[in-house]
């Protein structure tokens, strides 16, 4: 899955207190002393020079500092894209999108899947910002593990070995990149898209995120709440969960506060209830019994050739999206007469799954979310192996690595997220995502000052791999007049 410096002298500061303070941020839940950030802080709003890069589209480089303390020193560069509205003269204004990760780069994701925004474009200009540490926006160098996948050190018994090995990512990226590692929160990115959106000229910005994006846009809304006109958020996090947990939770890793687990088997169960219910099913009349011997025999270790972690990735890969989930049963059909009767029990498995990330999702999530230490993590890991025995270790070490990581950002935000907004948010959520659960989204519901949640019949991750053209109807709708009342419920399919 998942931010400085005025200068001294008194006209300076005279013209950043009457200029700033429209923009100023709620102060944060910090770790560390130190001024809190308001807002952009006086940092200069950068020159932006659109340039064609490719069919309607527009790009252009974005100079912003690299700590908002010091909004005068070092600067990196970000990449921007845009899609101008095609009704200039009915344009309401800007729609910035994160398409999640995080680490995902926004503007190649703009350009493949504007088409999803069809019913908005001639009334808003589309906006893509490569978050800093990201596709071109000053990206992490993590030395050896380059931009590849970054597989989570997952094993039954972790030793000192174990954790020096989820150690390794986190020396390698402070090593490649330096003191920008310090600097990569997605606090530090929600100033970034304020900067752009005061050289844009624009008063407000609308958003739209999807999976982790929905951090980012949640994030800049508590930030800068009077910059922001309405927000989608799809396949939501727990905001307060992927910071720090609630309280009596803290200690728990950040997808055990979330209830992935429970989500992921429950989004599972009901496509193996769904092949019961059809004419035929290729896992028989009791398909959840018969993937079960199977998953056993995976986690046992007897099942030939397919391990245990790659039976359980494709099915999680199967998960994400409607449309795989027939293939899935074919798959776990065809394992099927390997695996003997199981009784209902799934051990242990000795090499169970292991996510993985890429180095830049590491940089980010790690110093967003507050991480618990190697002992909480050791201690979570047994409750949730025995709770859940598919993935529950997946689960509870998907983000080892960011023990102890090396470079927290000390304005990192950590809520509160209950800023007053100019209009309802909108939170659109897949009833069985096996990544945000709907009661992640019901619980931002209700950490937020204002949101209504629709929920779509399906199972899948966000409305990208669980379409809706109910729900994408009614963001569409929702984004042009953020009054309207969305509906509660919306069926799956185009």
């Amino acid at each position: 899955m998942r931010p400085r410096g005025v200068p001294a002298r008194a006209v300076v500061l005279a013209v950043v207190v009457l200029v700033g303070l429209a923009g100023c941020a709620r102060p944060s839940t910090r770790e560390e002393s130190g001024p809190p950030p308001l807002g952009t802080n006086g940092a200069p709003v950068p020159a932006l020079d659109w340039r064609a890069c490719g069919g309607a589209f527009t790009c252009a480089d974005v100079t912003v500092p690299l700590d908002y303390r010091q909004p005068a020193g070092e600067t990196i560069s970000l990449a921007a894209v845009r899609l101008p509205a095609t009704d200039p003269a009915a344009r309401i204004g800007t729609l910035a999108v994160n398409y999640g990760g995080p680490g995902t780069p926004a503007t190649s994701s703009l350009r493949r899947l504007a088409q999803r925004f069809a019913g908005l474009r001639a009334r808003f200009d589309l906006l893509a910002v490569d978050p800093r540490g990201t596709g071109a926006s000053a990206p992490v160098d993590c030395g050896p593990f380059g931009g590849d996948r970054v597989p989570a050190p997952v094993g039954p018994a972790r030793t000192p070995a174990f954790w020096a090995s989820a150690a390794e990512p986190g020396r390698a990226c402070l090593a490649g990149t330096g003191e920008r590692l310090r600097h990569l929160s997605t606090a530090n990115a929600a100033r970034d898209l304020d900067l752009v959106r005061q050289s844009l000229g624009e008063p407000t910005l609308s958003l739209y995120g999807y999976s982790y994006g929905t951090y980012s846009a949640g994030t800049y809304a508590n930030l800068f709440p009077d910059h922001t006109r309405a927000m989608v958020l799809d396949g939501s996090l727990d905001l307060v969960a992927n910071a720090a947990g609630a309280p009596g939770t803290e200690r728990l890793p950040v997808d055990v506060r979330a209830g992935v687990s429970e989500a992921w088997e429950e989004a599972f169960g009901v496509a193996l209830d769904r092949c019961a219910a059809a004419p035929s099913c290729p896992l028989g009349p009791d398909p959840r019994a018969r993937a079960t011997d199977v998953l056993a025999a995976s986690a046992a270790g007897t099942l030939g050739a397919t391990t245990n972690a790659e039976l359980v990735a494709r099915i999680d890969r199967a998960l994400q999206t409607e449309g795989r989930l027939p293939g899935m049963v074919r798959s776990l059909a065809a394992l099927a007469p390997g695996a003997p009767p199981s009784g209902g029990r799934i051990p242990l498995a000795a090499a169970p799954w292991a996510p993985e990330h890429s180095p830049s999702y590491l940089a980010i999530q790690c110093t967003d979310a507050v991480t618990p230490s190697a002992a909480d993590m050791d201690a979570a890991v047994v409750d949730e192996q025995a709770a859940h025995p598919i993935v529950g270790a997946s689960t509870a070490l998907n983000h080892a690595m960011c023990v102890d990581w090396p470079a927290i950002d000390p304005d990192r935000y950590l809520g509160p997220w209950n800023a007053p907004l100019a209009a309802t948010a909108l939170l659109v959520n897949s009833r069985w995502d096996p990544t945000t659960p709907l009661i992640d989204a019901r619980a931002t519901a209700s950490q937020l000052s204002a949101a209504h949640v629709l929920v779509v019949d399906a199972i899948g991750h966000t409305t990208l791999d669980a379409p809706s053209r109910c729900a994408q109807d009614a963001y569409t709708v929702y984004l042009l007049d953020p009054t309207v009342t969305p509906p509660e419920e919306c069926p799956a399919g185009l």
